[in-house]
């Protein structure tokens, strides 16, 4: 019966009496007419001896697991769940669990209190991602306490004017996996100045706000974050961008977030969806980067992930990547294709991109307002790509360009190093499948330059793998790729890997959009 069963057998320190006590502890105790020292001595073996019986009871060994089922009405057992969520967040300790059953829950759910590291409270549901929803118009989860996890929910906002799930200060920890968050007119996830967030394996969906013609409405924003890591998660359809940090630029400033394994992508939408008309792409960025100059520079690394779909939308410059102001941004193994602009890097930043393949892109680099530490290190520039750079503001910017691959005839002034080539697209796998591994025999095998940075291509193959790095992103290799990465095509020695997408089945309740 959830935690209330055990309660019972747990030992209160004024209850204990010397005569329960073995001899040689009831010793310890005072009789009546003691000194005030003794008394003070034996409180604190009373004391002592309570903690140790509290340490062995079953609370202690055994946290409890609390069960919400839809039409519920009972105490959180197993066989007589609660009906609602929250019912359970009430009760619940650290380390224990709250299991739900599937169904439709029609409540905004708060944090009561925090687990610890070692012991989180876990909320989940027990079919897995897909058949348990919570939904409220506006807010549906506010995290403020600590090491909260939440797994396997659809929390939909219902287009509310309310940020759907929003995680303050104190809410160190936080985790969501396995999860979706939809339909919101406010930001899917809203994080303030919070440490150790873990956001993965998750899709999230729909957030879009037509105020005023497009008003910024994000997958992800934070505040002052700290250790922020977004992991195999698939974010689509917003008015903002997909990820964002710290349009207050606030003190003490944000650093360490790492993107890795994602998707981020914008369609015409195919029908008139929360006062935007059909056809219309909403949003701006896949990321989009603010920093105070006064702060420490903020750290962000972005590797093995995809974006895609921003052109032809409601701003000017619509780039995938708006890196700029104070920051160092490693971008590693990313795709960018159907886009305006691939990557917008505007200065104090400082940004290596590496591993990257750009296709089908206006612009493959926009490098704007003098920016003096911009390395293009083993990437590819495959087919489409209007402009490969382009400087704004920039005049005399010197980049650091090298192993940088292009498809076509002539390279680009800022690409004239000697490890930089152009090659014709027989020099790839499939260049009109945009397959942009090397073939055999390519002149770009072995023909680049060690980069001690740069220690292996987009898929982790180490480099070199003959007696020189290859130029571009991927070092020609008959390994297959690392773990976490899935096979789309092989053929004899060569294959080509990419992440697994997330989000491709929801359950009966897990709308595909």
């Amino acid at each position: 019966m959830g935690r209330s069963s055990v309660t019972g057998l747990l030992v209160q320190p004024f209850q204990l009496e010397y005569s329960y006590a073995p001899s040689h502890i009831a010793r310890a105790f005072p009789k009546k007419g003691a000194s005030s020292s003794t008394m003070r001595r034996a409180w604190h073996i009373q004391i002592a001896l309570s903690a140790l019986l509290y340490c062995v009871s079953p609370v202690a060994m055994h946290a409890a697991e609390w069960h919400v089922t839809a039409g519920g009405s009972g105490n959180g057992s197993a066989g007589a769940p609660f009906g609602r969520v929250q019912d359970a967040l009430n009760v619940a300790q650290p380390g224990d669990s709250i299991a739900i059953g599937p169904g439709t829950f029609n409540e905004r759910l708060v944090s009561v209190r925090g687990g610890t590291a070692a012991k989180p409270i876990r909320v989940y549901a027990v079919k897995g991602r897909g058949p348990t929803l919570v939904t409220s118009r506006g807010r549906v989860l506010t995290v403020t306490h600590p090491y909260l996890i939440v797994d396997g929910l659809i929390l939909d906002g219902q287009f509310g004017a309310d940020d759907l799930v929003r995680v303050g200060s104190g809410a160190t920890g936080f985790t969501l996996r396995h999860s979706e968050v939809r339909r919101t007119s406010r930001d899917a996830i809203d994080l303030g100045a919070v440490s150790d967030v873990l956001i993965e394996n998750s899709l999230i969906h729909h957030a879009l706000n037509a105020a005023r013609g497009r008003t910024d409405a994000h997958g992800i924003v934070g505040g002052a974050v700290r250790r922020l890591t977004v992991r195999n998660t698939e974010i689509h359809t917003f008015s903002g961008d997909a990820v964002q940090v710290d349009a207050g630029r606030s003190a003490p400033g944000w650093t360490d977030v790492v993107i890795e394994g994602c998707r981020f992508w914008l369609a015409p939408l195919p029908s008139t969806t929360n006062g935007f008309a059909a056809g219309t792409v909403p949003g701006e960025n896949a990321v989009d980067t603010k920093a105070r100059s006064s702060f420490a520079r903020a750290r962000i690394t972005i590797r093995s992930t995809e974006a895609h779909g921003f052109q032809h939308g409601l701003i000017g410059n619509m780039s995938a990547f708006n890196l700029k102001e104070n920051i160092d941004a490693v971008v590693d193994g990313v795709t960018v294709f159907d886009s305006e602009i691939a990557f917008r890097l505007r200065a104090p930043a400082h940004v290596r991109v590496q591993n990257s393949v750009v296709h089908s892109v206006a612009t493959g680099i926009r490098y704007e307002d003098q920016i003096a530490d911009l390395r293009v290190w083993n990437t590819t520039f495959g087919s489409g790509i209007s402009s490969p750079f382009v400087a704004a503001s920039s005049t005399g910017t010197m980049l650091d360009v090298r192993n940088f691959l292009m498809l076509g005839t002539a390279l680009p002034n800022e690409a004239r190093g000697a490890s930089n080539m152009t090659v014709p697209a027989s020099a790839f796998v499939n260049a009109s499948s945009h397959n942009y591994q090397l073939a055999a025999g390519a002149a770009a095998v072995d023909a680049g330059v060690g980069i001690p940075e740069v220690p292996a291509d987009r898929q982790g193959t180490r480099r070199p793998q003959g007696k020189a790095y290859d130029v571009g992103a991927f070092e020609r290799s008959s390994a297959r790729p690392r773990p976490g990465f899935e096979v789309i095509s092989g053929k004899g020695d060569f294959f080509l890997a990419r992440a697994r997408r997330i989000g491709e089945s929801w359950g009966r309740n897990g709308a595909k959009y």
